[in-house]
């Protein structure tokens, strides 16, 4: 096996560059062949799977967080060797919510035998167009979620601040800070071209995998390689409203309450009346209007065996 590690140093406060390096001697006597580096700019992730996966690894492994791993997907597409190169991440970041579906292991000791023992399974993914904070089109792939609303404004409050309290604790003190800010915003989401839901929105989420925030449970049935995109709503809620359903996102269990719509699709178009920001993979990176389309089962990752 001849694994590529892009190591984002500054994710999880900065902890991450400490952890890998602390592992690297025993991860390289597990697989001789693996190399590594270190990214130093935002997107460099991405130039770094990218070219890795040119140079003939089998597989990159994304260390850091949810963004980092967003990065490193980018980067194996654009190279177009996702067949031939797999993906597999060492999570340590803020959010950590991709790692809660795919089982990575977190602790950097397991990541060799992982590598070895892992099924390779093709998963889907997203393509997201919108507009950056520049006012120019932009699209990114996304293996997560990505929703606009009350999560972008979050994502403001999260990513200016010191995460030395983890993620949860980062994200919950975000929530707060993002519901006292935030006011929901007329937004029109049509699904496979047809209308959704068209009035003033808390959240959309377009969803491949289940977690957001930190932990948020948003879209519990979502799969990773069933073709479709979870399309889940949060309509006019309130601020006690949406305290109220906070409580029980964790767990999955806020579908079927009242304000909360979901339906699934594989073309997802989301306007809005006013400033909806997005959060991609636990990133700000724009706002609406958005296009997410899906691309089914053209990734490959490096996965528990099923059984």
């Amino acid at each position: 096996m001849k694994p590529f590690f892009v190591v984002n140093p500054h994710s999880a406060n900065g902890a991450t560059r400490r952890l890998f390096l602390d592992a690297e001697p025993l991860i390289r006597s597990a697989l001789p062949a693996m190399r590594y580096a270190f990214t130093t700019a935002p997107m460099h992730a991405a130039e770094l799977a990218e070219r890795a996966a040119l140079d003939g690894a089998d597989v990159v492994v994304a260390v850091g967080g949810d963004g980092t791993l967003n990065e490193v997907v980018g980067g194996l597409l654009a190279s177009g060797r996702t067949a031939e190169t797999s993906l597999a991440m060492l999570p340590s970041g803020t959010g950590g919510d991709f790692r809660r579906v795919a089982g990575f292991p977190r602790e950097p000791e397991r990541i060799a035998r992982y590598l070895v023992e892992a099924e390779r399974r093709a998963i889907d993914w997203g393509m997201l167009e919108f507009v950056d904070p520049n006012g120019r089109e932009r699209q990114r792939p996304f293996l997560n979620i990505a929703s606009l609303g009350i999560s972008g404004v979050v994502d403001k409050f999260v990513n200016s601040t010191s995460k030395a309290l983890g993620g949860r604790v980062s994200f919950l003190v975000g929530t707060v800070r993002g519901m006292l800010n935030y006011k929901n915003v007329p937004i029109r989401v049509t699904v496979d071209g047809m209308p959704f839901f068209d009035g003033p929105t808390n959240l959309v989420a377009i969803a491949n995998g289940q977690y957001f925030g930190g932990g948020m449970r948003v879209a519990p049935d979502a799969r990773l390689d069933d073709g479709l995109f979870d399309v889940v709503v949060f309509e006019d809620l309130t601020k006690l409203e949406f305290l109220g359903l906070a409580s029980v996102i964790y767990d999955g269990r806020h579908l079927g309450r009242p304000k909360v719509r979901v339906t699934r699709g594989t073309v997802v178009q989301v306007e809005a009346v006013g400033d909806a920001l997005i959060d991609l993979d636990g990133e700000q990176v724009g706002r609406a209007p958005v296009r997410a389309t899906m691309h089914a089962g053209s990734v490959f990752a490096l996965l528990p065996r099923k059984g």
